[in-house]
């Protein structure tokens, strides 16, 4: 039995050039906690991750959606790029509308929530800097989800991982060269999303249509949003609940090694975004053609693509993760047996195939939105739980759990509703 068919080859090449593309974004993403760890210290990069992770909630609710929308309506409907274009505008306008609110909030409640929620008096300035930059987060989310939608995956490896990333690295190194104060960390992750959405406004709107074409109504679009914005914040609030529970719960320090840890253990979410990014929109595709057989075949072949390619990076992680944690500093050293359980609930991930954008993609958005606040809430009893007696190893088996629990939820219905497996 072939792994993959001929049919599948082109998976394989785009993979290949996906991966390239990220495993240069992942070293430079590295580099930057590295950087800010040696520059600003541990601490600061407790604080600079902690109010990373407000803000991509922050973002992923603004969005409401409308990212992963984008993919399932271009690539149902088959609109050519000129629709898109015109649906990616009403997107935005939504979303730009909607950032008004949490502007506000952080602008005015920044006190608040570094003194009273978080006491931290320092994060002041952090929250405010994130007032302003709101509007470029979310529009930097709907334009590379956009790329997505539009197949050209070229674009948005370049503007979801490298430029931003780079951009971040020089201003880092700018702020650490003028000697300035631990703030300017997230002063310089906005300015780097700042200069990425000038560039890819440059991009999209190059070529200009005088066309006023007529798709999806905004009420359509905020209709087919609504299930993919639920299910989509509470996924990435499964992964984020644990760096909020545990800045409430711990200090920066423990804070900061848990983030090292964490970042690691990501690494294996490259392989898994890289394929994914590439079949999400042909499973749009293929479901509202009603190729079920071949919708099948491209998500089997794609879970073991994933699972062959994650399992051996799991293994090294698993046996060197003392030497890896080190590199970064010798407090990191601590999270050995996070960083395990970490990447164990990645290898679950892998090997239960991509189910929540299989459940998305082919209408059974609903059903990801009632599995994924099922989950949401087991988390955090779970985080609260388990830090209290076991501090940052707690958050790590709260992860871990809930991975377990969402993919056997998906995987379940995945099998019920469309009836096939997608496990390795």
């Amino acid at each position: 039995m072939k792994l993959i068919d001929k049919k599948n080859k082109n998976l394989i090449a785009s993979f290949v050039k996906n991966f390239q593309f990220r495993i240069f974004g992942l070293a430079i993403s590295f580099l930057i906690v590295l950087l800010i760890n040696r520059f600003f210290g541990v601490a600061t990069y407790g604080a600079y991750a902690l109010v990373v992770t407000i803000t991509q909630i922050c973002t992923l609710f603004i969005t409401f959606g409308i990212p992963n929308t984008l993919i399932k309506v271009i690539g149902n409907k088959n609109y050519n790029y000129l629709e898109a274009k015109n649906l990616l505008l009403k997107g935005c306008k939504i979303v730009l509308l909607f950032a008004i609110f949490p502007m506000i909030f952080f602008y005015f409640g920044s006190h608040f929530l570094a003194d009273t929620v978080f006491k931290n008096t320092d994060l002041y300035i952090y929250f405010l800097i994130i007032a302003l930059s709101i509007p470029f987060f979310v529009v930097h989310e709907i334009f590379v989800y956009f790329f997505v939608a539009t197949k050209k995956f070229f674009n948005f490896n370049l503007f979801f991982f490298v430029i931003p990333n780079i951009l971040l690295i020089g201003f880092l190194s700018l702020f650490h060269f003028l000697g300035k104060d631990s703030y300017f960390t997230i002063l310089a992750f906005s300015l780097s999303i700042f200069f990425t959405v000038l560039i890819e406004i440059i991009t999209i709107f190059k070529w200009k249509s005088d066309k006023n074409l007529e798709v999806q109504s905004t009420g359509e679009l905020l209709k087919t949003a609504s299930p993919l914005f639920f299910s989509g914040f509470l996924i990435y609030l499964l992964n984020a609940t644990s760096v909020v529970i545990l800045g409430l719960m711990v200090n920066e320090k423990d804070l900061g090694i848990y983030n090292v840890a964490f970042k690691i253990a990501n690494l294996g979410l490259l392989i898994i975004v890289s394929i994914s990014t590439i079949t999400t929109p042909k499973i749009a595709r293929l479901f509202g053609e009603n190729n079920h057989e071949e919708l099948k075949i491209t998500i089997q072949n794609a879970t073991k693509l994933i699972s062959i390619l994650t399992i051996p990076l799991v293994l090294v992680v698993i046996i060197f993760n003392q030497l890896i944690l080190s590199f970064f500093s010798s407090e990191a050293v601590a999270a050995g047996n996070i960083l395990i359980i970490l990447i164990l609930g990645v290898l679950v991930n892998a090997m239960s195939g991509n189910g929540d954008q299989i459940l998305n993609m082919t209408n059974n958005q609903h059903i990801l939105r009632n599995i994924t606040l099922i989950c949401f809430v087991s988390n955090v009893m779970a985080n609260v739980v388990l830090i209290s007696y076991y501090g940052i190893l707690g958050a790590a088996l709260a992860g871990l759990f809930t991975n377990l629990l969402l993919n056997f939820l998906c995987v379940y219905y995945i099998k019920k509703k469309l009836g096939f497996y997608t496990l390795f």
